[in-house]
């Protein structure tokens, strides 16, 4: 059974100059419950990330907004829920760039969502009634559930690799 350690929140204006402070909130539950720094740092990139996107694109249109966090810390996990009214939008409906092309374009920005399915370890979004829920979990490295799905995970990506063809080998083929 997954115990309950701790459950906090804050509630934030939708406002760039407020990061820090989530920054902040995220970074010291985080390291009261003994989370690595490649954890903390990656559930802060992430949870900055998914809230400057709600303050940019979802409640670009309104006068004013705020984000609830929620943080909810497990022996296994560390979950941050945030919660917001501003316009809907699923980060799971985005396909990863292709960096390549990307890097040759020269773009600049937008890779928010990219580097929030690579650091973190699930990613949930619903809406509720007029609310948007984003569910941002991080495993805990050591914990038993990710020792027992590591090696699952590597098994599905092998497979993966062996059964679904590369873009490269894809054009390989066609030629």
């Amino acid at each position: 059974m997954k115990q309950m350690l701790s459950s906090e929140q804050i509630v934030i204006p939708a406002q760039i100059s407020y990061l820090p402070v989530l920054r902040n909130f995220i970074s010291r539950i985080a390291a009261r419950y003994h989370f690595s720094k490649s954890e903390i740092n990656a559930l802060v990139i992430s949870v900055d990330e998914a809230c400057t996107n709600i303050i940019k694109h979802g409640y670009r249109d309104l006068p004013s907004g705020s984000i609830t966090v929620t943080v909810n810390v497990r022996n296994d996990r560390l979950i941050v829920e945030l919660i917001d009214y501003g316009i809907s939008f699923d980060p799971n409906q985005v396909s990863d760039p292709n960096l390549a092309q990307y890097i040759q374009n020269g773009k600049k920005g937008g890779l928010g969502i990219f580097i929030m399915k690579k650091f973190l370890d699930e990613i949930h979004y619903f809406t509720s009634g007029t609310a948007n829920i984003l569910r941002l979990v991080k495993f805990r490295k050591d914990s038993p559930v990710m020792q027992f799905l590591f090696p699952i995970r590597l098994l599905f990506y092998r497979i993966k690799e062996l059964l679904i063809p590369s873009k490269a080998e894809m054009l390989a083929r066609r030629s």
